[in-house]
């Protein structure tokens, strides 16, 4: 609600109470128009501090994909499967000698 429209309701007060009833309510009426305007105060700044922060998603959101489209998904699995086929060698002592005795270097 806008300033005029309270204005113009609390005008109406004034004209539906007469001048005398209306004074001994105006200081309510005035804590009430305070509050009002802090509560709306309170809200524009919650609007832009959303905006900012929604603005500030769609920026990393932009920044993730980018960087996810730079990371090579099919090497890492390359990678995995080259490791699984390839067991490292086990030695045995009968490798390590040949038939005579003589260590095989």
């Amino acid at each position: 609600m806008d300033d005029n429209k309270i204005l113009e309701l609390t005008g109406k007060i004034e004209e539906t109470l007469g001048k005398e009833d209306y004074a001994m309510i105006s200081d309510t009426i005035g804590e009430i128009l305070t509050g009002n305007s802090q509560n709306m105060q309170a809200i524009a700044e919650r609007d832009a501090e959303v905006k900012k922060l929604k603005d500030r998603n769609e920026k990393l959101v932009a920044a993730n994909g980018a960087l996810l489209q730079k990371v090579p998904m099919v090497r890492s699995n390359d990678e995995e499967d080259n490791s699984k086929e390839k067991p490292a060698p086990k030695i045995n002592l009968k490798d390590a000698f040949d038939a005579k005795g003589n260590f095989v270097h």
